[in-house]
């Protein structure tokens, strides 16, 4: 897969709980790697893949073990949106930087020819 133009990114599959539940991902490394380490806000772009739907909306990047002294537990809070109403189970997000530094959430749906099949875990592209 290309990275679809982005700086640094990372894919996985999306799961039932992220959609549907919590609308928030764990942020393992690889999502590290990209935000960082401290809380923020984020205006990201979230784009369907082939085709024109598209929209801005915001992330929130946090700590949810903040106060816990030895273990840290980052989370991606993504509000509700176009983009993500659309998708569902299995279908694939690609998150990262543009070259003008806007985080992008790219949603690849199965059916599309760059869908990498089933990715549990965050994997850099």
């Amino acid at each position: 897969m290309k990275a679809q133009n982005l700086k640094s990114a990372c894919i996985k599959n999306l799961s039932k709980s992220e959609l549907y539940d919590q609308r928030e991902f764990n942020g393992v490394a690889a999502l590290k790697n990209i935000l960082g380490n401290e809380n923020k806000d984020i205006e990201a772009d979230f784009v369907l893949r082939g085709s024109d739907v598209s929209c801005s909306a915001s992330l929130t990047w946090y700590d949810a073990r903040k106060s816990h002294e030895s273990r840290s537990e980052f989370r991606l809070y993504y509000e509700g949106n176009p983009v993500m109403e659309l998708a569902v189970p299995g279908d694939n997000i690609v998150i990262g930087y543009d070259k003008k530094s806007k985080l992008t959430c790219i949603l690849f749906k199965t059916h599309d020819d760059e869908h990498q099949g089933h990715v549990e875990e965050w994997m850099p592209l």
